[in-house]
Parts: C-alpha cells; sequence; structure tokens
C-alpha cells in the first residue's frame, strides 16, 4: 500500500514568532524562557500502518532567540501511533491522534491520522525456474496491466521474488535476456504466482549476474579486463547468500553461506582475470566490474614484464625468475589452476616489505598460471628456469 500520511492540524500553545537558524540547548533556563513551540517535520497525508516518522521541536524564547530544541513528548492515543522521547512516531492501528510535545511553560500539539488498511491491495511472491527447474536469478517482474501497471521487482539469488501493494487483477511478466517472457495472471486470491522459462543454448561470454552453470553458461576458463572492484563467486547452491556486489561476509555476520566455494575480490586495477567454472558448479556470479568473461584472453601474446593481474604461463607469462620492486603486503601465487581454491595454489608469497625491497619469484614451465597485486608492482625477468 502506497505509503499516506496528513497532519490534521498544528496547534502551538503560545504563538510562534520569527525563527533563526540557531540551536538553543534545552534547559534548565537560567535566563530567556521558551514563550512559543512549533512541531516540525509533520506527516502530510495519513500514515500507514508500520510507518515511522520523526518529529521535531523547534522553541523561541523570551530573549527573541529561537532553534531547535529537545521536548517531552506524547500521543493522547498511542494504541493508534505512539511516540518516543526522540520523537519518533510509530503508526500501529487505523485511526487519529494527538501528539504534544512540552518544553518548560510552551507546548505544543499537533493531529496525525494512521490510514486504514487498503482491503483491494495486496502482496504476491513467487519463484521463477528454468525448464531444469534451477532457479533464475535477474529476472524482470514486471505488471503489465490493471491498477498495477508497472510496478515490478527482480528475482533475488533463490529465483524468488515478491511484489508488494498490488491493486486488482493484473497480467506479469517475467523477463531475461536468453529466454522466452513468460506470463501469468495475479489476483488478490493468487496468494503465489510461479514462472518456468524456457531459453535457448548457454552462452560462452557474459557479464554482471548470476549464471546457471551448464544452463546459462558453459562450463570452462574464462578471461576478463576487470576495474577495480571485480568480484566474482562459484557457488554450489542458489541460496540466496550474499549478492554479487557486495563483499564476502563479514566476521560479525551470523550467517554462513554455505554455497560459497570460491571468489576473489580485486581492489586495484588488474590488467587480466582468469576463473575456470567447473561443469559441477551449479552457478558462477559476477560483479559489474568485472566486465564481460569471455574464453579468449584479451591480452594475447607473451609480455617482457609481468602486470599486475592473473596471467597464462607460457602464453603469456614466459617462465623464468623475475623481480619486483614491491611495496608494503604484495601478494603473488604460482597457480596450478584457476578455479580460486587453495589446492589451485603452488606457492605463495605475502610479503610484508618496506617500500622498494626487491622481491625474486622463479615461475616454472608446469605452472599453470601467477597472480600478482598492485602492491607488487610489475615484475621483471631476470634468468631463465
Amino acid at each position: 500500500m502506497a505509503s499516506r500520511a496528513v497532519a490534521l492540524a498544528a496547534i502551538v500553545a503560545l504563538g510562534v514568532s520569527g525563527c533563526s537558524d540557531a540551536t538553543t540547548p534545552t534547559g534548565p533556563f537560567p535566563g530567556p524562557v521558551p514563550t512559543a513551540l512549533e512541531i516540525r517535520g509533520l506527516p502530510e497525508e495519513p500514515l500507514e500502518i508500520g510507518a515511522v516518522v520523526q518529529l521535531t521541536g523547534w522553541a523561541t524564547f523570551s530573549d527573541g532567540s529561537a532553534g531547535q530544541v529537545d521536548p517531552v513528548w506524547s500521543s493522547s492515543a498511542p494504541e493508534v501511533a505512539s511516540v518516543d522521547g526522540r520523537g519518533f512516531v510509530f503508526a500501529h492501528a487505523a485511526g487519529e491522534t494527538r501528539i504534544t510535545a512540552t518544553l518548560g511553560p510552551a507546548s505544543a500539539e499537533a493531529g496525525v491520522a494512521v490510514a486504514p488498511v487498503n482491503p483491494d491491495r495486496y502482496d504476491l511472491s513467487g519463484q521463477v525456474v528454468n525448464h531444469n527447474g534451477r532457479p533464475v536469478a535477474d529476472v524482470f517482474v514486471v505488471a503489465l496491466d490493471g491498477p498495477s501497471v508497472g510496478k515490478a521487482t527482480t528475482t533475488r539469488g533463490d529465483g524468488g521474488y515478491i511484489l508488494h501493494d498490488l491493486e486488482g487483477d493484473t497480467t506479469l511478466a517475467a523477463r531475461k535476456d536468453g529466454y522466452a517472457e513468460a506470463t501469468g495472471l495475479a489476483t488478490r486470491d493468487s496468494g503465489r504466482l510461479d514462472f518456468t522459462l524456457t531459453g535457448g543454448a548457454p552462452r560462452d561470454a557474459f557479464g554482471e549476474g548470476q549464471w546457471i552453470v551448464g544452463d546459462e553458461v558453459l562450463p570452462g576458463r574464462y578471461f576478463t579486463d576487470p576495474d577495480s572492484g571485480c568480484f566474482w563467486q562459484r557457488r554450489s547452491g542458489f541460496s540466496i547468500g550474499y549478492p554479487a556486489n557486495r563483499a564476502p561476509l563479514l566476521p560479525f555476520e551470523s550467517e554462513p553461506d554455505l554455497d560459497f566455494i570460491a571468489g576473489r575480490e580485486l581492489r586495484f586495477d588488474s590488467g587480466q582475470e582468469i576463473v575456470d567454472i567447473q561443469a559441477s558448479d551449479a552457478a558462477f556470479r559476477s560483479r559489474s566490474e568485472c566486465g564481460e568473461w569471455r574464453t579468449e584472453p584479451p591480452h594475447p601474446g607473451v609480455m617482457e614484464d609481468i602486470a599486475p593481474g592473473t596471467w597464462l604461463v607460457g602464453a603469456q607469462v614466459a617462465p623464468g625468475t623475475y623481480r619486483a620492486d614491491a611495496d608494503y603486503l604484495c601478494l603473488w601465487l604460482r597457480l596450478a589452476a584457476f578455479g580460486g581454491v587453495q589446492e589451485d595454489v603452488v606457492e605463495d608469497g605475502l610479503v610484508e616489505a618496506r617500500a622498494g625491497a626487491e622481491l625474486t619469484v622463479t615461475i616454472d614451465p608446469s605452472d599453470a598460471g601467477f597472480y600478482s597485486d598492485a602492491e607488487c608492482g610489475p615484475w621483471t625477468r631476470v634468468e631463465d628456469p
């Protein structure tokens, strides 16, 4: 239900004179005395049940000064809308109440209304799956007609969605590139509306979002030229977990992400990133900063110096011993594969070096790849293996 909130009236007990922008303490009042009080922040239309608004008090004093103050708040009908000591009004039930603010000898009242629940409005939930019954994320679900035309949302990682405050009968459409559009009729009695999408062959190039491995993207080795902030995940399932546009779960967050297999966040301008998507993976997620993943490397050919990023040994990086003048916390990895798991690491180095410290690493011909972050700087080959 669309939010509506109306102020019935604001009654100022002792009148309000001109106000300045100065902030005045609440008291006691050894000098100027509050002569008038005004309630500000009143809603313009009736509040919907569950809504919260904050009111503020503004006082005028006997010396002509004025400013925001912290009055004592109360509600004549707290079962309709209660108010706490900070001026937050909580709407509980349909009806009207009067909010009173008091500061010493000055007080003010304001009427606040709470609108009844609209019986014609309803929420609708559902799930979108593909022809194999696997949840499809990032599907655009939109109302095409009726009073709710234009209301829309997108599906989560588990394929679920919810549309709030629909009104009347409406045709919903589920849309995602690569799939045929699916439609269904939503009514107040529906409660739930699920969709099954049909689409073409899986793609071998893709960008931001969650992708079903095997159905939407092919397993294999993918390359991209990412921006700083790129973050990707290999996943064993379709739980909501955390979306592709946020960092991994922080230590203080209580729910573990059980479907997470591996991932990497790049907080520097990487020249290239590589990932091996396995056929056993359920899904792959990628932020927009990763750009487009393709099966061909964006930078073919062997480099003279190794720039920050992830590179193929042999095709892009020649085996040999390399030297770098590193900054603090340089991280490098010799890799046997590009799945992002610890088992792929042949050798690693997290070097807490002073700025300009000289580091060396020997890349073996049997290595699949080499990763280096921006703190290491460029690596220059000093000898063959």
